[in-house]
């Protein structure tokens, strides 16, 4: 099938990244090849909250990409159900400090024209009794901001562009071999098939061994794992995104506010920082709760110093912090995981062109879900301007 075919576009790996620039390219009248190693893309796509929250991006071209991309997103939910929420996202204050960051965070918003509204302690109780009192001081709601469902996101956005504009795809096709043939790229499978394309995009992941690895230096590059859970499904009580105090002292956006280098972490904070740790939650339409996360690093092709194993320890660390956050009437897990990406470390994206054709577009971070369609319409734009 599509044996030995030239298109526009080939582009290697099916998940958020992969998919984006597809669909940019579709949407310009491009004809586009996409290549999935597996039955079906199941990495950091797919392991992550399915919050779409451009409130915690620096406050450069990444908030206007996680901007560009809620658009998109909310553009394409008219068309076709991609699972798009628009409840908004919360952010919790837990002490004085934190509150202030809030109030400085809503001027800068309103500076960007991003809508945003500062609640008291009480307010906040008052919209979200769930809270506990002695946690809350304020809370900030960001109204524009929207979750998906991130275990069907992709797979539908795929799906339309396969029925509705003329996308090919291949599942159980690994790709071995890409290179500057001709003038154009040939791609080159496990299952001896050739394909061709003017240009290809490799958006492969955190497997950067196997294809071209000379070309992902590791100084440049690191693994993220990341730990998860779900809650057993219980009555609907989380109306929005959830984004707590740890939250506030992580995200980038933050580090913008003019008292943010001033801020008292205590040695219980500390601990929790050390692996990574900040708490968010998210109720899916099944009532379960999505409860995260955790981080760890290390370079680049050296995912296997982080073992297999799912930590205990730090599931029962960030259990107990959610539980000084909420009550919830049911506090059962039903699944825990870790979710592996691949993130810059000099830069927020890893690009790289090789021989004028093949495009590397990798190491997004933590920042996929929120930022991609936006940053892929930017590059696809580019590419062919």
């Amino acid at each position: 099938m599509y044996k030995n075919r030239k298109y526009d576009l080939v582009i290697v790996g099916g998940g958020i990244i992969g998919t984006y620039c597809a669909y940019h390219a579709l949407r310009r009248g491009k004809s586009v090849l996409l290549l999935e190693k597996d039955a079906q893309p199941y990495e950091a796509s797919f392991r992550n909250f399915g919050q779409a929250v451009p409130s915690g991006q620096a406050l450069d071209s990444w908030f206007d990409y996680g901007r560009k991309s809620l658009k998109i997103y909310k553009d394409l939910q008219e068309e076709v159900d991609i699972s798009v929420v628009k409840n908004g996202s919360w952010y919790v204050a837990s002490d004085d400090q934190e509150m202030t960051l809030l109030e400085e965070m809503m001027q800068l918003f309103k500076d960007r024209d991003y809508t945003s509204r500062l609640y008291t302690a009480s307010e906040t109780l008052e919209i979200n009794p769930h809270f506990k009192k002695e946690y809350v001081k304020g809370g900030l709601f960001i109204p524009e901001e929207a979750s998906l469902n991130p275990l069907v996101m992709v797979h539908r956005v795929r799906e339309f562009m396969i029925k509705n504009l003329g996308l090919h795809y291949h599942n159980l096709c690994p790709v071995i071999a890409v290179e500057k043939k001709r003038g154009i790229a040939m791609i080159t499978t496990s299952k001896k098939q050739t394909f061709w394309g003017d240009q290809v995009i490799l958006a492969n992941g955190r497997d950067t061994q196997f294809l071209l690895p000379e070309h992902y230096p590791t100084a440049e590059l690191k693994i993220s794992k990341l730990q998860m859970m779900r809650l057993a499904p219980q009555k609907k009580i989380l109306k929005s995104n959830i984004l707590t105090g740890l939250t506030i002292r992580r995200y980038d956006s933050f580090k913008s506010c003019p008292s943010y280098s001033k801020i008292y972490t205590s040695s219980e904070q500390k601990q929790l920082q050390a692996k990574g740790i900040h708490i968010l939650f998210k109720q899916a339409d099944d009532g379960s709760i999505i409860l995260g996360d955790s981080h760890e690093y290390v370079p680049a092709g050296e995912q296997a110093n982080f073992g297999f194993e799912v930590s205990s320890e730090i599931n029962e660390m960030m259990l107990a912090e959610a539980k000084r956050i909420t009550s919830l009437e049911n506090w059962t897990v039903d699944s825990t995981w870790a979710g592996f990406y691949l993130q810059g470390t000099q830069s927020e994206v890893f690009t790289k062109v090789v021989d004028d054709v093949i495009h590397i577009i990798n190491g997004i971070g933590g920042k996929g879900m929120t930022t991609s369609p936006g940053f892929t319409a930017e590059y696809i734009q580019k590419l062919y301007s």
